[in-house]
């Protein structure tokens, strides 16, 4: 081996040496840790009105729903995939003038996109 090898072996032996010693002597070196008296702190929660509508999803996503259909989602008060998951079959058809069978499967594919 050439000495250029050996001379890095030697400071990566040292330098892992130091490393050692700096991490067996970490908590005399580091003042403890102070753990203040009391009870923990409450965080807050973000207020938001009890009435604030939801974000409404593009509902157009789901393959049978197109912008006509999600207007008439709409308008029955259905804008989320989490409502229309929640829907009656029988309520959203009545509300798109589709059939019940179509109505289950936008509400089965809802409920797996939430």
């Amino acid at each position: 081996m050439n000495h250029t090898a050996k001379n890095l072996i030697r400071i990566a032996g040292v330098v892992a040496g130091l490393g050692a010693a700096v991490w067996a002597m970490r908590d005399r070196l580091l003042p403890a840790p102070e753990v203040p008296e009391g009870p923990p702190p409450r965080f807050r929660e973000a207020s938001r009105p009890a009435a604030a509508p939801a974000e409404p999803n593009d509902l157009t996503i789901i393959k049978g729903i197109g912008p006509v259909t999600s207007r008439k989602l709409a308008d029955a008060g259905i804008v989320t995939l989490g409502g229309l998951a929640d829907a009656d079959a029988a309520t959203v058809a009545s509300a798109t003038g589709t059939n019940e069978a179509a109505a289950k499967a936008w509400i089965d594919a809802a409920k797996s996109l939430t």
